[in-house]
């Protein structure tokens, strides 16, 4: 994957750490100069909290933990081999958890069998690990998903006040120096996104997207899944990656990642991709390269 970062010229990659679970070797893409942002998991069946389901119930899913200190050492390990990285002027970004729901009030939440007050807990846990480890090492509080983005901005929208609650209560009481957000659903809605989060966050404080792609069939300027058309939607995707990037560049992402470049198995979501074995690169991919090249 390195090799293909780097003849893409991409200068960041996203890396899952699961906690308990295997993890790839992510200084692979610090030796090819590429900056990491980390992800971190708790799924350590040794260390988690299964109140709200077991691992086997929701696979994708972080766990609040039993242990602090355990889980904390965990993630002092976990960051360990970056520290040569870092005195060579390598970024490492470490984020607590992907698109955290309130299990509690949201029992179909799949990324985090926990309540939102256990994750400040655990967000707590992890930025003190993390910065012992070193204190220049950005925290990155878990991720918005575009639909919750979606429903905060739509007072009529159902999960209204549900989204808008739970995101403004991790803005406004989380431990971290970058919020991240991810962007489907359409492309014009971005801006309004960003100055939301941004009218909801202490100053100061970043912000990152690890997940933007389209086109997004749930948009009603792009209702049309692959599945209708494949060419023309992978037209269309190509066409909306320099869309999708400069529009999160230009509203103050520090940070700009696509999801996905590539059709691959092993997501949950088919929205994006045909599934194929071994992955397949594309129309997205050179257009991605294309982008960079006239952006560096």
């Amino acid at each position: 994957m390195a090799g293909y970062l780097a003849d893409l010229g991409a200068d960041w990659v996203r890396v899952n750490v699961h906690l308990g679970g295997e993890t790839g070797d992510y200084t692979l893409f610090l030796d090819a100069g590429i900056n990491v942002i980390l992800t971190f998991s708790n799924r350590d069946p040794a260390n988690m909290d299964t109140a709200y389901g077991t691992l086997a119930e929701w696979p994708n899913s972080g766990f609040p933990f039993l242990s602090k200190e355990t889980y904390q050492q965990q993630v002092r390990e976990a960051l360990a081999p970056a520290l040569p990285y870092l005195a060579q002027g390598r970024q490492v970004w470490a984020q607590a958890e992907n698109e955290v729901g309130d299990a509690a009030l949201n029992p179909k939440a799949r990324y985090w069998s926990g309540t939102t007050d256990q994750y400040l807990e655990l967000l707590r846990a992890f930025d003190e690990a993390v910065k012992s480890v070193h204190p220049d090492i950005p925290v990155v509080l878990t991720s918005f998903p575009s639909e919750s983005l979606d429903a905060a901005l739509d007072a009529s929208d159902p999960r209204h006040d549900y989204a808008s609650a739970h995101i403004e209560k991790l803005l406004t009481q989380g431990e971290y120096d970058a919020a991240d957000l991810h962007f489907y659903g359409c492309v014009e809605d971005i801006p309004a996104k960003v100055q939301w989060v941004k009218d909801h966050m202490p100053a100061g404080k970043l912000w990152i997207s690890t997940e933007n792609g389209g086109p997004d069939p749930r948009c009603p300027s792009t209702p049309h899944s692959w599945r209708d058309d494949l060419a023309g939607f992978e037209a269309a995707q190509a066409e909306q990656v320099p869309a999708r990037l400069a529009v999160c560049a230009e509203n103050g992402g520090s940070v700009c990642l696509w999801f996905s470049l590539f059709d691959l198995r092993g997501e949950p979501s088919d929205v994006f991709n045909r599934l194929e074995t071994p992955p397949r690169k594309k129309p997205a991919y050179e257009a991605f390269k294309a982008f960079v090249a006239g952006n560096p």
